[in-house]
């Protein structure tokens, strides 16, 4: 049994019995800021998720493969990523764990067929949305601020609604933040009261944050993927913007610091020379994390509207989990065994 495996409460689940259309959590990568930012405001460190898949072009044998909305590894020009087929060795490569949660066959079938629409190769895979990231971080915010300031809560839930239900992917306009895609393909709508993390020692984020402020670099990939949007978009984002702006910096700051420092880490190690300038490095390497059982959600007492829907684009890796990793009560969330160094394919 390896060390992880006696560290996790979940039991395992080998690759070879991993289904395609079988829901994928995946932790964050160690030490990386974007999936401690997540993690401090959803309560778990699961920081991305994605639907089992076998590799392109394969028709038979067990997935092999995780079908999501992630960013490319820079440098890529204007594309910044899509949904992506990306092997399971690639992510136990970079230290996160993959957890698999066996789908129904109906659900199975059903985002499989979802995913039939898109082609992993350039114009046909969709776009990833860091528009997206900002906004379902700040709907997390509202929720932490539910009970220290709901009037701001309040405001803050209906801009980052307004945005996710602006943004949202379409035929047309298909871009994506992880989760969004994989509601989207389950058909599994959310509510607001399930946007509630649960109660955890050390979360949420806080006020007088002091850290670097690496608007610029945030703010100008933002611009381009807002560029040559319809107005009713635009007004949106800089409704959220405004608000975030005016009202709570400090959210501001801390999450384009977290998603700036997962540049290196998420986008292929363009800004790994920085991120150490800035940081001082990493003294030792960061300790793998490990998911803690799901508890129940915290007390919201007096949120508006518990059970209105809300855009699929505010739906997190935390709430999938809770939607569909248990039955009757029990956990069926397992993680998924990595084979032994012998087993992996060579590259």
């Amino acid at each position: 049994m390896t060390e992880l495996a006696e560290r996790t409460a979940f039991r395992g689940i080998d690759p070879s019995d991993v289904q395609q259309g079988d829901l994928l959590l995946v932790t964050q990568i160690p030490g990386e800021p974007l999936g401690q930012m997540m993690q401090r405001l959803d309560g778990t460190c699961f920081s991305h998720s994605g639907i089992a898949v076998r590799a392109p072009g394969v028709d038979h044998g067990p997935a092999t493969h995780l079908a999501s909305a992630l960013a490319k590894n820079l440098p890529a020009a204007a594309d910044l990523g899509g949904v992506r087929w990306d092997a399971f060795e690639e992510f136990w490569s970079k230290d996160r764990e993959l957890y698999c949660v066996s789908m129904e066959r109906h659900l199975r079938y059903r985002a499989l067929g979802y995913l039939a629409r898109f082609e992993p190769e350039p114009d046909r895979e969709g776009k990833f949305s860091f528009v997206k990231l900002v906004t379902v971080a700040a709907g997390l915010r509202a929720v932490e601020l539910h009970a220290t300031d709901a009037a701001l809560a309040e405001l803050l839930h209906a801009a980052s609604r307004e945005v996710a239900a602006t943004w949202a992917a379409t035929a047309r306009a298909p871009s994506y933040y992880c989760a969004e895609l994989v509601a989207s393909a389950y058909g599994r709508r959310f509510t607001r009261a399930e946007m509630a993390p649960p109660d955890v020692a050390g979360d949420g984020i806080g006020d007088g944050i002091d850290e670097p402020r690496w608007l610029a670099w945030l703010m100008g990939m933002l611009a381009d993927e807002i560029d040559e949007i319809d107005n009713p978009r635009g007004r949106a984002w800089a409704r959220l913007l405004g608000l975030l702006s005016s009202r709570d910096l400090d959210f501001l700051t801390h999450a384009v610091v977290a998603i700036a420092g997962s540049g290196g880490r998420l986008l292929g190690g363009l800004f790994d020379d920085l991120l150490d300038t800035i940081t001082g490095g990493d003294d030792e390497p960061a300790e793998i994390p490990v998911p803690a059982p799901l508890g129940p959600p915290r007390a919201m007492d007096g949120l508006a509207d518990p059970d209105a829907l809300i855009p699929d684009a505010l739906v997190t890796p935390r709430m999938l989990w809770a939607a569909f990793g248990h039955e009757d009560g029990e956990n069926v969330l397992r993680i998924v065994r990595k084979p032994s160094t012998a087993d992996r394919p060579q590259k």
